[in-house]
C-alpha cells in the first residue's frame, strides 16, 4: 500500500494526471490471475503437476485459440479462470486435427475439462468469454499434466 501512495505521489509530482490509473487496474486484474493459477495447483487432481499457463484479454462475446503441444497419450486437466467482471467462461479442448477432446460449457467463471491427450501431443484450447460486465476481461488458463516433473 506504502508502495501505490508513493507511486501515486511520484506521478503527481511529475505533473501526470491520474487519468493512467486505470492501466494500473489492469494489471491488478492480470496479477489476481496469476495468483489464482497457483491457486489451481492445489485443486488439480493428485499426482498432477502444472505445466503451463497463460492469461489473455478478450472481449465479450469473443473467442481465442491457443494451440499447445502437451505430453503424447498423457491424462491432462485444464482449468480457466476470469477476472471479477466475468460471468460466464466457456473452453473446449480439440486435438490437432479439430476434433473435440472434451468442453466445459456451464453458465459459469470457471471451466475445467479433463482428457486424455493423442499420439501427436497437439491440442488447441478455445476459450470463449461469454459474459462480462465489461467490455472486456482478462482470462487465464492452467495446464496441468500427470506424472513426476
Amino acid at each position: 500500500m506504502l508502495l501505490t501512495k508513493s507511486f501515486i505521489a511520484a506521478l503527481c509530482a511529475a505533473g501526470l494526471s491520474l487519468a493512467a490509473l486505470p492501466a494500473l487496474g489492469q494489471n491488478v486484474h492480470i496479477s489476481r490471475l496469476y495468483e489464482q493459477v497457483l491457486e489451481n495447483i492445489e485443486y488439480t487432481k493428485p499426482g498432477f503437476y502444472l505445466d503451463s499457463f497463460g492469461v489473455v484479454r478478450l472481449n465479450e462475446g469473443g473467442t481465442t485459440r491457443i494451440e499447445l503441444d502437451v505430453p503424447a497419450n498423457t491424462a491432462i486437466e485444464i482449468m480457466g479462470d476470469c477476472d471479477e467482471d466475468c460471468i460466464d467462461l466457456d473452453l473446449g479442448i480439440y486435438n490437432g486435427a479439430g476434433k473435440l477432446l472434451g468442453e466445459d460449457r456451464l453458465e459459469d467463471y470457471y471451466p475445467i475439462v479433463s482428457f486424455v491427450s493423442e499420439d501427436d501431443g497437439r491440442i488447441a484450447l478455445e476459450l470463449d468469454l461469454v459474459n462480462c460486465d465489461a467490455a472486456y476481461c482478462y482470462t487465464a488458463y492452467s495446464v496441468f499434466v500427470e506424472g513426476t516433473e
